[in-house]
């Protein structure tokens, strides 16, 4: 069971920090050319690859196909190798606490700053904390806008209207909801460096953003706005705001009121910038497809004849469980399966019960047999083979009318 999850689940990993690297390496040239929404945009690019790299796998992808480069199909096929079953059980119980313990993280943290705001006092549009927590844009369902209790004496009249205007930016984008996903695919992934590093990169682009957007609104209050940027440092910082939309957040200020020098693209710019991401978002999903592809072509079947014996009784008879099953040899009545790389099958016999998994080896000609073997469902062992094409491979257990042997010879199916 640890090997259905934790297959897909290292492939997801690594095409999908393949995406944030890439994403890293474009957002700064995206933002100077085609402005701060658009580079926001893009992080849907990573979502995208993830439910391609879950798409069931095709030999020959139906929906779209771009040539992943051979380098890379290389690396995801020799970085996420599957799993044996005894390692793949491990990482599944590792990845699940990992999982687990942050998620805890995430909630007891959401916690600790509600707590923190304490008691929210309705004033007009605004809830007022009891505490210097805010401005921020808190809620999922019923998104608020929460400023601390000295709104009004640390910012002018301008500068609160503008600090309001970006809040109720974040909450009717939702910007909550994308942040809530990010979390989670942070604490899904939280074994991946690249991971944490985009989920912070895209949350400094959803800030410029929400600026870019406000700057635009209020053409002539840019230097109000950045003022109140400014002022956004004489105040505590609350770096642990969780999923809300945070006015103080840890972004670099100075790279926030930069981007408000520069002049909003115009409606030429922002429809190129949307061919550009279109472009990018289709070749990297049909790059995706390619290497989720490469992989299943690389897996390959296996037709696997065999012998099963129980206790000394030779025609004791036996039942197969596989999804596939090969010609009969007439010549030895040898019956045959179909496997396919990673799907198990099982010979069950005298309350004996074998489930085998066919992987490739190292070599060319190599395959692993990882065997779980049952006696009246209670598992007795876990052999794995090293086989050859074309050779016989033999797991035996106990002895006498205990015994049970099975005997498998591989050959790879075209």
């Amino acid at each position: 069971m640890g090997s259905d999850l934790i297959s897909p689940l290292l492939r997801v990993a690594l095409i999908t920090s393949t995406a944030v690297a890439l994403l890293l390496l474009v957002r700064k040239p995206l933002l100077r050319q085609f402005g701060a929404a658009l580079a926001y945009a893009a992080w849907l690019i990573v979502p995208l690859v993830a439910a391609a790299a879950l798409l069931p796998a095709y030999a020959r992808p139906q929906l779209l196909f771009v040539q992943a480069p051979y380098a890379v199909q290389a690396l995801v096929q020799q970085a996420a190798p599957a799993a044996l079953p005894a390692q793949a059980d491990y990482l599944a119980v590792v990845w699940a606490a990992g999982t687990l313990v942050s998620l805890l993280w995430l909630i007891v943290a959401h916690h600790a700053f509600l707590r923190r705001a304490g008691p929210l006092t309705r004033k007009g549009n605004v809830y007022v904390s009891a505490a210097a927590v805010g401005p921020a844009s808190m809620g999922l369902l019923r998104p608020r806008i929460v400023v601390p209790h000295d709104f009004a004496e640390r910012y002018t009249p301008a500068e609160q209207a503008l600090v309001i205007a970006h809040e109720q930016v974040h909450i009717a984008r939702r910007d909550a909801i994308a942040n809530l996903a990010a979390a989670l695919f942070g604490c899904l992934f939280w074994f991946n460096p690249l991971v944490h590093l985009g989920v912070r990169a895209m949350r400094q682009d959803q800030e410029l953003a929400c600026d870019a957007a406000v700057a635009r609104r209020h053409s002539r209050q840019r230097r109000i706005y950045a003022e109140a940027l400014l002022k956004s440092h004489t105040g505590p910082l609350h770096v642990g705001a969780g999923i809300h939309c945070h006015w103080q957040s840890p972004h670099p200020t100075k790279e926030r009121i930069m981007q408000l020098q520069h002049t909003t693209p115009g409606k030429v710019r922002r429809s190129a910038g949307r061919i550009v991401l279109a472009l990018l978002a289709a070749g990297t999903f049909g790059a995706t497809l390619s290497v989720h592809a490469g992989q299943a072509q690389a897996a390959g079947r296996y037709s696997i004849a065999l012998f099963v014996k129980a206790g000394s009784n030779t025609e004791a008879p036996f039942r197969i469980e596989a999804d596939a099953f090969g010609k009969r040899d007439d010549e030895f009545a040898v019956p045959r399966v179909v496997a396919e790389t990673g799907k198990p099958f099982s010979v069950a016999s005298e309350g004996w019960r074998a489930e085998v998994t066919v992987r490739p080896g190292t070599a060319k000609n190599d395959v692993w047999l990882a065997t779980r073997l049952f006696r009246n469902k209670e598992l007795v062992a876990t052999p794995t083979l090293l086989a050859r094409h074309g050779e016989q491979a033999t797991v035996k257990v106990g002895e006498g009318a205990n015994a049970f042997t099975l005997a498998m010879t591989v050959t790879p199916q075209p």
